[in-house]
């Protein structure tokens, strides 16, 4: 069919009668509704085949980034999906953009975490702990666990449509990362960066083993509490401060201390007061009666004691808190042991021996109470550290470990960030580098755990001589003990493992295949970026960045992007503790309360969560998710995650937004529709001439265009996601492609062809744009209107279309016109408004009066699209200084000099109407008149901070132009 035939068939008004026939056949590859799955099926497969996924071979700069590692612990959640989704975005664009892509997919073995969650898998199912098995047996459970849960992990990657390139994949226990992890120990070693010492650390009774700080939750309460510990069969009591008196020697007289832990008491060596402090300056070098100890301890000055807190004296408990120990050495006094690596009360105190600490205390108090020393026992704000993996309250402990000495590399990674070699975005975290790196403590490596790097660390006696070698294997080990101690020695490999963070710091050049010199490690390090959420700015990155200086002399990657912690939609952060937790799946798939609840279940059994862990998920599935989570699909998941500020501090998710982001794709569906059935397989020329509207919407897909590739760049996805949304949802297809009705059924030639081309013109670019975020749906659609449409690439996927170019389009952008487009928008916004709700049976005559003369001829040219978008058939242009307005007519202020004017034959809806307005007058007045009041009560200025006035403000501003405008109408 010829395109004169179709035009007349357009301007004779019979087009909707030739879609039945015609456009029924173009329309049939296109589904009537969006069904994700539909859309998602095969796709994955297709990129893959078409290795789209490794990287271009030619000279461009390469976009090289690593995917942060899942631990192995179980499945990915919402923040795993987060961090795919911008990475996938990122690496998407660039691909599109022709540049090569390297991007790393893996596994992280998570030492603690894996160990944690298997050892309570293998109790709940086995009844066994990992002792009954034995080491080897229970790692080779563990590797058995790490290839179920990582064949999971990457079927979700994928799902999820992260294009990695899986024949980089790495995991932190292979045979390569074991060599690095080993070449790494050895030369910090070598370099005086490695030491083993007795020191302060965090320890895991239930564990049995040190945690790292990220393991350690800070749980703030502000008065008594019960809490389960791992353990006890009771609760135990926490929130509350002790006051308990040390008697001086020879003397009546009496210091009061007070203490949250008096389960310490018996490892208490001195009480510290400030030296100005009136009360107790006198007493310092005198000596405190010790009841449990039975000796004597001494009274100190030192300057940490804050006078307000408390009563002003301090005991000193230093094999138990930091604090005291640098206190205790400091001042030389002893330090003694109370509390053991099972949490039990030790030998060195023998009233209370082999006690679990918490029995302990209570016997403590006891016995201070029947003394006479116990004062008070008071409820008190406090801070508990929680092991997130087990619950289990920390102790801190002295302890012999290997250590990182980081103070060097501190200060290499600090100067990078201030002299801009590496950028951190966004830019306020560089603050929390600062105050970490310059306040670094050495870093304690070793682990007491069975699942991860074994330390390439050997004991070695010989007689009474013993010391520790450092080697990359026994051989090495056995050459070097010779050398120091002759023949006659025996070596025992260190039973510890390394610290998982400390594997996954060498990720940047151990995935690229170093120590060795690979192709890989010369082309692609170091990476262009690293992304992860700042909640591990400290554990990982800046780890990652004071290795890499240290072991290839390089930076490991140039830029740091951090996002937000993921909450749900309550804004508390997602976790297992909270019972908030949501998997991609239940997102994309949709699931039923009951499925939601039997997933929770077998987490359960799987030991991936505990009881109360489980009984709050039950709690908030129930509460969050009473009907489910309906079906939405991957394209309307990641639209979700990229509409949000990843740059903020927190990311609230919430379903419903999700889908609604379904009904976005379900838009851009139904416009594609519109486009076939508007058009035909001919190729559509340029226009001789275009009219305002498709003018109009060109320069806005110029704007898009533009902004759009300055959001990726300046890593703003949701700024990115805004600007299509924008384009797409509402103006391309709620104002052009409406307004492109009255302009088809007309017998205008040239306006028909105009809006054809610009018809299938904006869908094209808007598809290749919105690619990189909605891969399935884009691609699907693509490659279906690539059959229909010459002007469409004929291409397997729009991997291989290049990504719109700003350069491309700006030739279309006209400001002074979307200027006065935006006069024609006003008046169609302001029509929907009043006639909201009002009956379509009655019409309206509606005046359209301008003072301005190119204004009249500006809606005069627009009046198809004022009519069709505002649903009036009656209107008129009419220059203001010939317009006398109807007795009865409702006005409505359009900008500073446009009035509408509706006219009803019904005075019953004319009344509606005005009662309406009315409303709107009250209302607004009222919420005017309760601002202002609250702004004007005593205190708002002094308790109110300068961004909430500023908001109110604004707010009272606001409201005030809404009440005028409305009053104007009647």
């Amino acid at each position: 069919m010829n395109v004169n035939k179709f035009n007349d068939l357009m301007r004779n008004n019979y087009l909707y009668k030739y879609c039945s026939t015609y456009c029924t056949q173009r329309l049939a590859d296109i589904p009537l509704g969006f069904k994700p799955k539909e859309f998602e099926e095969g796709w994955y497969e297709t990129w893959e085949k078409n290795k789209y996924f490794l990287p271009k071979d030619n000279e461009r700069e390469p976009f090289k980034i690593i995917l942060p590692p899942p631990n192995i612990t179980g499945i990915l959640h919402l923040g795993h999906a987060l961090t795919a989704t911008v990475e996938d975005v990122l690496a998407r664009w660039h691909r599109m953009k022709n540049d090569p892509v390297i991007w790393i997919p893996g596994l992280d073995h998570a030492g603690i975490a894996t160990q944690a969650v298997v050892e309570k898998y293998l109790q709940r199912s086995r009844g066994m702990t990992r002792h009954d098995l034995g080491r080897e047996k229970f790692v080779s459970l563990v590797s058995e666990w790490k290839t179920e849960k990582g064949n999971i992990i990457n079927s979700q990657l994928k799902v999820l449509g992260a294009s990695v390139d899986w024949s980089r994949e790495f995991f932190t226990m292979s045979e390569n990362h074991a060599n690095a992890v080993t070449q790494a120990f050895v030369t910090l070693n070598d370099r005086n960066l490695l030491y083993r010492d007795k020191d302060m650390i965090n320890w895991s009774p239930n564990l049995h083993s040190a945690v790292s700080d990220i393991e350690v939750e800070v749980m703030s309460i502000a008065g008594k509490i019960d809490i389960e510990v791992p353990g006890y069969k009771k609760k135990v009591t926490f929130g509350q401060i002790v006051e308990f008196a040390y008697k001086l020697r020879d003397s009546d007289e009496e210091i009061i201390v007070a203490t949250t832990r008096p389960e310490t008491i018996p490892g208490d060596v001195a009480v510290a007061v400030h030296p100005d402090d009136a009360r107790y300056s006198r007493y310092i070098g005198s000596h405190l009666w010790h009841p449990f100890r039975k000796t004597f301890i001494p009274v100190i000055g030192h300057t940490s004691v804050s006078i307000e807190f408390g009563t002003g004296a301090v005991k000193i408990t230093p094999a138990h808190d930091r604090k005291d120990y640098a206190i205790a050495r400091e001042h030389n006094l002893e330090i003694i042991d109370v509390i053991d690596e099972d949490g039990k009360i030790t030998a060195n105190t023998k009233s209370f021996e082999g006690l679990p600490k918490y029995i302990a205390r209570e016997k403590i108090l006891v016995a201070l109470s029947e003394m006479g020393a116990l004062k008070s026992i008071k409820d008190h704000e406090m801070s508990i550290p929680l092991c997130s993996r087990s619950g289990d309250v920390i102790e801190y402990l002295l302890r012999e470990q290997w250590f990182v000495n980081c103070k060097s590399m501190a200060e290499r990674a600090l100067q990078v960030v201030k002299d801009g070699s590496l950028k951190i975005d966004p830019s306020f975290h560089e603050q929390t580098w600062y105050d970490w790196l310059g306040n670094i403590r050495n870093w304690c490596v070793s682990r007491q755990l069975w699942w991860g790097h074994r330390i390439p660390a050997y004991h070695c006696t010989s007689g009474s001589d013993s010391g520790w070698i450092v080697a990359k294997s026994i051989a090495d080990a056995n050459i070097l003990a010779q050398k120091k101690y002759g023949n006659n020695f025996n070596l025992k490999q260190d039973n510890d493992v390394l610290d998982t963070w400390f594997s996954s710091a060498l990720l940047p050049f151990s995935s690229m295949g170093w120590p060795n010199q690979t192709q890989d490690l010369k082309k692609y390090y170091p990476l262009t970026l690293m992304e992860t959420g700042h909640d591990i700015l400290f554990f990982w990155v800046a780890r990652m960045v004071m290795l890499g200086l240290e072991l290839t002399d390089q930076l490991p990657f140039k830029e740091v992007l951090l996002h937000g912690v993921l909450c749900d939609g309550q804004g508390k952060k997602m976790s297992k503790s909270r019972g908030n937790v949501i998997s991609p799946e239940s997102v994309i798939n949709g699931v039923t309360l009951e499925e939601l609840n039997e997933q929770a279940r077998q987490s359960f059994e799987a030991g991936l969560l505990s009881k109360t862990e489980l009984k709050r998920t039950l709690t908030v599935n129930r509460k969050m998710f009473p009907d489910g989570i309906p079906e939405c699909g991957t394209d309307a998941l990641r639209l979700t995650l990229c509409s949000h500020n990843l740059k903020s501090r927190q990311i609230n998710f919430n379903v419903i937004e999700c889908y609604s982001n379904k009904l976005f794709c379900n838009k851009i569906l139904q416009a594609s529709r519109y486009v076939l059935r508007m058009t035909n397989d001919d190729p559509i020329g340029m226009p001789k001439t275009f009219s305002t509207i498709d003018r109009w919407i060109l320069s806005r897909l110029s704007l898009m265009v533009s902004a759009v590739n300055d959001a990726f760049t300046e890593r703003h996805f949701y700024k990115a996601v805004a600007m299509l949304r924008e384009f797409f949802y509402y103006e391309f297809c709620d104002f052009y492609l409406e307004a492109t009705k009255l302009g088809f059924k007309s017998e205008e030639d040239d306006l028909v062809i105009s809006h054809r081309y610009t018809l299938i013109k904006c869908l094209e670019v808007s598809l290749r744009a919105i690619a990189p975020i909605v891969p399935y749906l884009s691609d699907n659609l693509y490659t279906k209107l690539s059959k229909k449409f010459p002007s469409f690439l004929t291409v397997p996927s729009l991997l291989e279309a290049p990504y719109p170019k700003q350069e491309e389009f700006l030739h279309l952008r006209d400001i002074p016109l979307e200027k006065q487009m935006d006069k024609v928008w006003k008046v169609v916004i302001e029509l929907r408004s009043l006639l909201a709700g009002v009956n379509k049976e009655f019409k309206p005559e509606v005046h359209l009066v301008s003072s301005v003369h190119d204004d009249c001829n500006l809606y005069d040219d627009n009046l198809n699209a004022i009519m069709r978008l505002g649903k009036i058939q009656n209107i008129k242009v009419i220059p203001e200084s010939g317009y006398t307005k109807k007795d009865g007519s409702i006005c409505a202020t359009v900008g500073t000099n446009c009035y509408l004017f509706l006219l009803f034959d019904d005075d019953k809806i004319t009344a509606q109407i005005r009662n309406r307005i009315d409303k709107k007058i009250q209302q607004t007045e009222k919420k005017l008149n309760d601002l202002i009041t609250l702004t004007a009560k005593k205190g708002y200025i002094a308790n109110t901070s300068d961004f909430e006035k500023e908001k109110n403000v604004e707010k009272i501003s606001s409201l005030q132009l809404e009440f005028d405008k409305w009053k104007r109408m009647l």
